[in-house]
């Protein structure tokens, strides 16, 4: 349970994250409809934060936090002697009010401690906003709902309660918008968020979000002309002017129609004045239409306050004043104070200060991302002291806490890699060993597999969390479809732009190329062969790189310099994106494992060729291997691998009466001890990479034999292998010269290189 808990924690939050509205629906309905005032959301919310205490504590072992804890448990208690000794007992309301209160730092506290665990998508955040206006957008359509003010304003609320708190939260992710908007091409699902949450600003009555809207606006634009100014890109500028100048023609000519004007033009009619500039002219005035009052109830608090006994001022003059609730002043600085006295309040903004502290200390560096969520900190800081309701209502702080942790730089950096499956094959035992190959002090490792299947799966390092995404495969295509939609709507919610960096490792392979291209920014494609000789027209080696959108990659790896040759044969336009690095390998393990022994004796007085790989014919050409043991009796051959052509080899070889000197030994989870014996490796394809066979049997000082010379930036393979034709005739002279010659190809040290490859790739991770 403790596992399942850790894996997957980032989930449940974001799962609690996204259910956020449909738990202040409820809470709205019990309240207007039931009048219920110990409601099911508080239930959830509380529940939900024991179990993060208990996961924090017990699951991820942060024993550290159990001294905030026991301080603010002590604090609870005197708290509630206060209540015992001075106050009539009205237990329900008094409790409540301070559960509401810290619920913020003992949650932001529990989430800062497990921090490198947690990260929530933009568009999770964004998807939880559109189900708030969707569920006001509706009800204000069809005419229903509850009203934001009970008297005199106009407004509409959905089926939720509190306006301030639904404002608070429309406002703090209103930055949060503009960061998905600039990084979506989807110009329609734009378009209708964007009317949806325009109408609801304007139909719920309230200031707080039109306001936080300007000024996501003006900070945006700032961004903006400060980037364009730097890259010189004036025309921009003057666009933008245009467009600002077209907005405010808009908003001149829509916001009289709307709730909020008709709310605005309420207020100066209750304060008899003719326009809003006269509110300046009287601090009264100012306290009526600005702060809403909430400096004369700040005035009656504090006199409450100074009234109350030592004790009280000390641990708080709690909620209830003469059997009577106590009205908020709605400004979250002097409610901690007044309520929770200046202990309670030194405690709550100790927490709040110093993590606060410790993130702005290792801030991330800028980007438009980090400014925007540099607003909505500003809104936090703005909107506690104007408005309220935002750090001490649980259902806006769990959103504070959220946006605050996205502002921190992380101690490691997150990584996704996508493939299909973890069968033995050559571009599967290159994934394992390029992630066995990664500092996990610095990385958070996921690898994400169409199918959780394949022997090379136990040998993965611990420390890499592997997840199954499948394909529908279901036979009627257009449910089919549908599925695979669905899938991918879910997994982008929670995981847009999630990782720090992502890759499709597998290049064949469809969903692993969407799987990358939602997950990160600075993404990467791997071309592990070259795909000229697959696709040999223009045409169709372009359709298939198109379908796999290579353009909208940051980076295009490839293992040799052949396969990138012949990608920018097409693709002139990407030659920035590409690089050639070849596959990593485990040389130590190749080293171990070779030693291993096997069932199968090597024959005397003969050359031993080993051929590693796959079984496929289309690319393979493995009867150039056989054609060689008939022709050339010195040798014999040895074939570890499968594939869907191994049947059709060996119907040749019992056709050419090779069986006693041809020996199939199908796939091999450990094929290094074969390497070991062999005398030659020999791979005879068309076309390849840089396969890692040329890798393992460099590492283990054989030889090579091969119809495929290849190169990466470090490694030329015409410098350590035998290069032979791929015409059948001239490749049985060039055997036989190589053997009666007995020429050794120079060795080579590859640990260096190996060394210069991961910090190649590191390189890409950090960007």
């Amino acid at each position: 349970m403790s596992q399942i808990n850790k894996k997957n924690i980032n989930i449940i939050i974001a799962l609690f994250i996204l259910i956020q509205p449909f738990i202040d629906l409820l809470t709205g309905i019990c309240l207007h409809i039931f009048e219920m005032n110990f409601t099911i959301g508080i239930i959830i919310r509380i529940l939900f934060l024991l179990f993060i205490c208990f996961v924090t504590i017990v699951t991820f072992k942060k024993r550290n936090i159990l001294i905030p804890y026991l301080i603010i448990g002590i604090y609870f208690i005197f708290y509630i002697l206060g209540i015992v000794f001075y106050k009539d007992i009205n237990f329900f309301q008094e409790f409540q009010g301070l559960i509401k209160v810290f619920y913020f730092p003992i949650l932001f506290i529990s989430f800062y401690s497990i921090k490198e665990n947690i990260r929530i998508s933009n568009l999770t955040l964004v998807t939880t906003l559109f189900i708030y206006l969707f569920l006001i957008f509706v009800p204000f359509v069809l005419g229903i709902g509850f009203k934001s003010y009970e008297i005199t304003k106009v407004g509409t609320l959905g089926f939720f309660n509190s306006a301030n708190e639904i404002s608070g939260i429309i406002s703090l992710l209103t930055p949060v918008i503009m960061i998905v908007f600039v990084s979506s091409k989807k110009t329609i699902p734009i378009l209708i968020f964007s009317i949806i949450y325009l109408v609801v600003i304007f139909m719920v009555g309230t200031k707080t979000p039109l306001l936080s809207l300007g000024i996501t606006l003006f900070m945006s634009i700032l961004y903006f002309w400060s980037y364009s100014f730097k890259e010189k890109k004036y025309k921009n500028i003057i666009l933008s002017f245009f467009i600002i100048i077209f907005s405010v023609l808009s908003l001149i000519l829509i916001i009289p129609k709307t709730n909020f004007y008709k709310n605005i033009k309420t207020h100066l009619d209750y304060l008899k004045l003719d326009n809003i500039t006269e509110v300046f002219t009287d601090k009264e005035l100012v306290d009526h239409f600005i702060f809403s009052q909430r400096l004369t109830f700040l005035k009656k608090k504090s006199a409450i306050y100074n009234k109350a006994p030592l004790y009280q001022k000390l641990f708080g003059i709690g909620y209830i004043n003469n059997n009577k609730i106590t009205k908020l002043i709605e400004i979250d600085y002097f409610d901690i104070l007044y309520s929770h006295g200046i202990i309670g309040f030194i405690i709550y903004f100790s927490i709040l200060v110093l993590i606060v502290y410790k993130v702005l200390k290792n801030l991330k560096k800028l980007t438009f991302e980090t400014h925007m969520f540099h607003t909505s900190f500003l809104l936090i800081i703005f909107l506690s002291f104007f408005t309220g309701h935002i750090i001490t209502a649980p259902a806006v702080s769990l959103f504070v806490i959220i946006i605050i942790l996205s502002l921190a730089e992380r101690e490691k950096k997150d990584l996704l890699f996508a493939s299909k499956f973890l069968s033995i094959g050559g571009i599967e035992i290159a994934q394992v060993n390029l992630l066995n190959s990664l500092d996990y002090h610095k990385y958070n490792v996921v690898l994400i597999l169409e199918e959780k299947k394949g022997s090379l799966l136990s040998n993965l390092n611990k420390n890499v969390v592997v997840k199954e995404l499948k394909v529908s495969n279901f036979k009627v295509v257009t449910l089919r479809k549908v599925i695979n939609l669905l899938r991918q709507i879910n997994y982008k919610i929670f995981n847009y732009y999630n990782y720090d960096f992502s890759c499709c490792y597998t290049t064949y392979s469809y969903s692993c190329n969407k799987i990358a291209q939602i997950s990160s920014k600075n993404n990467a494609f791997y071309i592990h062969s070259d795909y000229q000789n697959l696709y040999n027209n223009e045409s169709t080696f372009k359709e298939f790189f198109d379908s796999r959108n290579v353009e909208k990659y940051e980076h295009l790896i490839f293992v040799s310099n052949e396969s990138q040759k012949s990608f920018l044969k097409y693709y002139k336009n990407l030659k920035d994106k590409t690089k050639v690095i070849n596959n990593l390998i485990d040389i130590e393990e190749i080293k171990n494992k070779s030693k291993e022994n096997i069932s199968e004796i090597k024959p005397n007085n003969k050359k031993l060729f080993v051929f590693i790989g796959r079984l496929d014919d289309s690319s393979k050409k493995l009867k150039r291997a056989i054609n060689l043991v008939k022709e050339i009796e010195k040798i014999d051959l040895w074939i570890i691998g499968d594939g869907p052509d191994r049947k059709m080899y060996e119907e040749y070889t019992k056709k050419l009466k090779l069986t006693n000197r041809i020996i199939f030994t199908g796939k091999k989870n450990n094929p290094y001890p074969y390497i070991q014996i062999a005398d030659y490796i020999i791979l005879t394809s068309d076309y390849e990479g840089f396969p890692v066979t040329y890798l393992e049997a460099l590492t283990l000082n054989k030889e090579i034999i091969t119809t495929v010379p290849t190169s990466d930036e470090l490694i030329d393979i015409k410098e350590y292998a035998h290069i032979i034709s791929k015409d059948d005739n001239k490749m049985v002279k060039e055997v036989k010269d190589i053997l009666k010659e007995n020429k050794k190809k120079k060795k080579i040290d590859l640990t260096k290189y190996q060394k210069k490859r991961l910090e190649e790739l590191e390189k890409i991770f950090n960007q």
